[in-house]
């Protein structure tokens, strides 16, 4: 079969999957895995499976309608008195595993389980920003001055630099957000985030244009140069060094364990290959992506119209919780995140006008 023959009908098919995904009973929200989640929605949970099916939406170009309403209606829901916006059951899971992590490392900064409210927040508000659905309220991490920053980057363990660049994603993501809705002042969103990225690109090597300390997994590299890329996205900055070593570096990994990983490295090759005018290594990044999409296919469960996180089972585990038996059937969360894939390698083959998926930002 031709890869991209199955890319004809999958804006159909995969409306089926996320309406086949939609709760009769509570207008917005959406269940995470098919059929196997631990809890449903009789108890009030999963902004998560809500803001996946915005994406979703998004990148089909579904426009405004009673759906997308009706999810952001839900993800609202989760909105705290201090502004954050995250669910409580998926907070409070990983709260005494944590706990015990932060007095094994001595490093209390997530004691309280700080970093998911801040990544749950960004991801819903990612997602409301796509229909302009923000609330008002809402609770923008930010830091105010040149120290701040330096700070919270150099708090995070850069041998680790998947979850470590994940928070200079977030940093931006908000940065460009305060600046969005009048909270900052130009001038000091240019600051801010030029001492961020200053900050970072300090540990980028010039070997293979990843950026850590330490010796970390190939995996590690390409995933935290993912989030890197994002944050740089986030505030319309996407220059970087050594595009060809990150280029290289990606077409000598697999990085396809689930669908994080298949995701990132096409996001990074895509973004490094731009920056080098889509000359270098032309035909072998050609052959990549179709490669990749093959196994994009081997995560598609016919029957169901989605996709899988995992080969031949839903994700179960969402930052730290448990939420689904892992059966052997799409989820929500990897449909997602697959799909915006598909939005990438159209771009990497020069087939945007001809299937027209929509790219977000994270």
């Amino acid at each position: 079969m031709n890869d991209i023959e199955p890319l004809y009908h999958l804006k159909e098919n995969v409306l089926q999957f996320v309406s086949q995904m939609k709760s009769c009973v509570v207008d917005g929200y959406y269940r995470y895995s098919y059929s196997g989640d631990l809890y449903d929605e009789k108890t009030h949970w999963n902004p998560a499976g809500s803001v996946f099916a915005i994406k979703i939406y998004y990148t089909l170009g579904v426009g405004n309608n009673h759906d997308v309403d009706a999810a952001a209606n839900y993800i609202k829901t989760f909105q705290h008195k201090n502004g954050w916006i995250y669910d409580d059951l998926v907070f409070r899971k990983p709260i005494l595993r944590n706990a015990l992590a932060s007095l094994r490392k001595r490093n209390f900064s997530n004691l309280l389980n700080k970093n998911y409210k801040r990544a749950e927040t960004r991801q819903c508000c990612s997602a409301l920003m796509l229909y302009d659905k923000l609330p008002e309220g809402t609770n923008l991490f930010v830091l105010r001055n040149e120290e701040q920053v330096r700070d919270y980057l150099s708090s995070f363990a850069w041998s680790q630099p998947w979850d470590a660049a994940s928070h200079f994603s977030h940093l931006m993501f908000f940065l460009a957000l305060v600046l969005k809705t009048g909270r900052m002042e130009p001038q000091t969103f240019e600051h801010l985030t030029g001492c961020a990225i200053e900050w970072v690109n300090r540990l980028q090597h010039p070997r293979d244009g990843c950026w850590y300390t330490g010796s970390p997994s190939l995996r590690q590299k390409i995933n935290g140069a993912m989030k890197i890329i994002t944050g740089l996205i986030a505030v319309d900055r996407i220059d970087f060094d050594y595009p060809e070593k990150l280029v290289d570096l990606c077409l000598g990994s697999a990085n396809d364990q689930d669908a994080c990983d298949n995701f990132n490295i096409i996001l990074v090759l895509n973004y490094a290959a731009k920056l080098l005018g889509r000359n270098y290594r032309r035909s072998e990044i050609e052959e990549f992506a179709l490669q990749r999409l093959d196994t994009y296919w081997k995560h598609y469960h016919d029957d169901k119209n989605g996709f899988s996180f995992y080969p031949n089972r839903a994700n179960d585990i969402y930052y730290g919780a448990r939420i689904t038996r892992a059966l052997n059937e799409p989820d929500i969360h990897g449909t997602a995140l697959f799909l915006w894939g598909v939005s990438i390698i159209v771009q990497l083959l020069g087939l945007e006008e001809q299937f027209n998926f929509k790219e977000y930002k994270a």
